[in-house]
């Protein structure tokens, strides 16, 4: 398994089904699982292919589920956002927080889509600090980065900074093009991520490192 090191950051390319047992001192998982997305060598003419996996009910249940299962066992803290059409494949979480899009974010049987779940599981890291909110209202739209599906950078870093303190570690076994890790870096969190794609994986090596130097300039000149 690869393994980069960035500052903060430690990355590993491969599968975190092989990768989670061997981890300690995590304080939170959150992750954004692959979903709304198709087999990219199947359709690579559609704008959300993915390189090798389609979110179908079947391949949620057999990859996805058991990943977010094993992280809910061995760590105290998870936060994931599921996706609409396969969010009751997961256990059921503790809270469940939401994305809100006013000006929708896709169609369904109903009209359009205007949320995506927040799955909380274990205690809210502000406990007995005062209350937060659980969601947050989101017109931002992705960066273009060579991921099919990347979360914004503004909902992840509302979502670390809601789920995990200053300092913590965080892990995101999805890590995909490393917005989890961006967000991180930039928040003063350690980051650890996997992701299985070698072409997502040095997307996110990049991203967390332009991060990384963007926050050590910044120190240095104040």
């Amino acid at each position: 398994m690869r393994v980069e090191q960035i500052g903060s950051a430690t990355l590993y390319c491969g599968d975190s089904r092989e990768l989670i047992e061997s981890l300690s001192g995590i304080d939170v998982v959150i992750t954004d699982p692959p979903y709304g997305v198709m087999l990219g060598e199947a359709v690579a003419s559609q704008k959300d292919s993915y390189v090798s996996f389609e979110d179908t009910p079947d391949n949620v249940k057999e990859i996805c589920v058991p990943i977010i299962d094993s992280c809910r066992n061995k760590f105290t803290r998870v936060a994931l956002t599921p996706g609409v059409k396969n969010m009751f494949l997961y256990a059921k979480p503790n809270h469940v927080g939401s994305f809100y899009y006013p000006s929708g974010a896709g169609l369904n049987s109903w009209g359009f889509t205007c949320w995506q779940p927040i799955f909380f599981y274990g205690k809210d890291p502000y406990g007995g600090k005062g209350s937060r909110p659980d969601s947050k209202e989101s017109c931002e739209s992705s960066e273009k980065n060579g991921h099919p599906c990347p979360k914004p950078i503004g909902q992840m870093k509302w979502l670390v900074n809601r789920a995990s303190l200053v300092g913590e570690t965080v892990f995101d076994p999805f890590m995909g093009s490393g917005t989890t890790g961006v967000a991180c870096v930039t928040m003063n969190r350690n980051f650890i991520g996997c992701e299985i794609e070698p072409k997502y994986f040095d997307i996110a090596c990049k991203r967390i490192e332009d991060a990384q130097r963007q926050g050590d300039m910044f120190l240095t000149t104040m």
